[in-house]
């Protein structure tokens, strides 16, 4: 009676290479244990037929995504924080106006939107400190602006300001409510096992959030 021949498996493309990065891993001693065949043979199965690391590449690319995509109305956290830069615009201009050009808080806001406009509008983390540093910048220029502001200026300060104050509470709320609960949820499975290691062999990193926790890796200056 002869034996039927084995089929065997094959692990090819980037699953290959993520298991040759997982190995060197390793500490040497267990690279010769079996323990290690195993999980290495276990990661594999996972990789190629579970939350592999292409599928949480693109899980991630979504939630990052989220943070600009517009909602059934057509608006976004994008959208508003852009309407906020131009109502800091508008009230610097007229700040300038009312204090002069070289004034420290006119000067000091032009760099925060400066700042905001030379910024990363895809992450949400580098969203949240531009948006944190304008918003006191834009706050000290109006108060002291409106102490030296005549009626007419100060009336169009306080619109400026009330349009600026405005989309800062719709951008919270919206990170509250939307974004930032997804971006959580994303992180917490991201950085439970085997989804942690999976990650970290195929560079697929966290989703950032519109949070003063994810700020840790900016500046503070504008």
């Amino acid at each position: 009676m002869q034996l039927q021949e084995q089929e065997t498996f094959t692990i090819s493309g980037p699953q290959l290479t993520v298991l040759g990065a997982a190995e060197s891993r390793l500490p040497a001693p267990a690279r010769k244990k079996p323990a290690a065949a195993l999980f290495l043979a276990a990661l594999a199965l996972v990789s190629v037929f579970g939350l592999g690391g292409l599928k949480m590449q693109g899980r991630c690319r979504q939630v990052r995504a989220a943070f600009s995509a517009a909602d059934e109305y057509g608006n976004s956290i994008v959208q508003d924080l852009a309407a906020q830069a131009d109502a800091a615009a508008s009230l610097i201009r007229l700040g300038g106006r009312i204090l002069g050009e070289e004034d420290a808080d006119v000067s000091y806001a032009a760099q925060a939107l400066d700042a905001y406009n030379r910024s990363d509008k895809q992450n949400a983390a580098d969203q949240y400190r531009c948006n944190a540093n304008l918003t006191g910048a834009v706050g000290d220029l109006y108060l002291a602006a409106g102490r030296r502001a005549d009626d007419d200026a100060k009336a169009q300060l306080e619109a400026l300001y009330a349009e600026f104050t405005s989309r800062q509470a719709i951008v919270e709320r919206a990170a509250a409510n939307d974004y930032n609960p997804r971006a959580q949820a994303y992180n917490e499975t991201a950085r439970a096992f085997p989804a942690n290691v999976i990650g970290a062999l195929w560079g697929v990193s966290s989703a950032p959030l519109f949070d003063a926790a994810d700020t840790a890796g900016f500046s503070a200056a504008p």
